[in-house]
């Protein structure tokens, strides 16, 4: 269990506007059928999609996954890979790389942030959205291609 970093009022007003800026340029690009922590979309929609793809097509399989420890494990590196795919500026990237690499405080002792997305901090969700897009959907959307049969994320 990594130490909890609880940010300041101030970095939350930060990371929310960071967050929101996020947003207006991510959300446009992220597959319809993905409902974590995003306006607008809650479990209730997700489950009532289920419900209306199990009824509506022949469906021989649902697998439900988590990604165990997925905040605590966020590759920095492959994160800005990703931001890279849509952001030119600079300056906006390395806001958001010093904030993945904030470290936290535990016993008045520093711990540089080495992985991860910040615990406890309002910009985590979207953050997590952008990484999963590119690694987990754009992926799968490609693989399923090749496929033979029905197969959605």
């Amino acid at each position: 269990m990594r130490p909890l970093g609880i940010p300041t009022v101030m970095d939350k007003v930060m990371q929310k506007g960071i967050a929101k800026i996020l947003e207006a340029i991510y959300e446009p690009t992220f597959l319809d059928l993905s409902y974590g922590y995003r306006p607008g979309r809650d479990a209730h929609a997700c489950i009532k999609e289920i419900n209306h793809m199990i009824m509506g097509k022949k469906v021989n399989w649902v697998i439900e996954a988590d990604i165990e420890g997925f905040f605590d494990h966020v590759s920095h590196a492959w994160m800005m890979r990703c931001l890279d795919e849509r952001i030119a500026d600079p300056n906006f990237k390395h806001l958001i790389q010093r904030l993945l690499k904030a470290g936290v405080m535990e016993e008045g002792k520093y711990w540089e942030t080495q992985e991860g997305t910040p615990q406890g901090g309002v910009i985590s969700p979207v953050l997590a959205n952008i990484y999963l897009h590119y690694v987990l959907d754009l992926w799968f959307t490609r693989e399923q291609k090749g496929q033979q049969g029905y197969t959605h994320i």
